[in-house]
């Protein structure tokens, strides 16, 4: 399974005026975590990205590279959902896995990737609302 980590640093750089108010309130960080099959990786990875740069996110791929811009800022991404629903199954059932335990597999990882989005929303919501 590949994993995918989003560190999100909550708080506001200090000056030594804010020394003290600091010691009180610390920054905090976020770690939020995303599993996807390695199978699933190549037919949800776009969906993904969309979600991800629907939310206002860079993305970088597994080169380091940015990726291609999938959707604006606020942009929606529900063809591309659906598009990764009907890849990974086909990927799938290539595989030979038996299409009732593939599309429950698929459903969890999509359901997964929304999840991860909305956590995403939320930290970066959190973030900005902290300026």
């Amino acid at each position: 399974m590949r994993l995918l980590a989003a560190f999100c640093l909550i708080g506001v750089t200090a000056t030594p005026a804010m020394a003290f108010e600091l010691t009180k309130s610390a920054p905090k960080s976020e770690v939020h975590h995303l599993h996807v099959p390695d199978e699933l990786d190549p037919a949800v990875d776009p969906y993904l990205w969309c979600r991800l740069q629907s939310l206002g996110a860079t993305v970088n791929g597994k080169d380091g590279k940015p990726v291609a811009r999938m959707a604006e800022k606020g942009g929606d991404c529900s063809a591309l959902r659906v598009k990764a629903a009907t890849d990974a199954n086909a990927l799938l059932a290539k595989a030979g896995e038996d299409p009732s335990t593939s599309s429950k597999k698929v459903d969890e990882t999509l359901k997964s990737i929304d999840d991860f989005a909305e956590e995403m929303r939320g930290a970066m919501a959190a973030t900005k609302s902290r300026k």
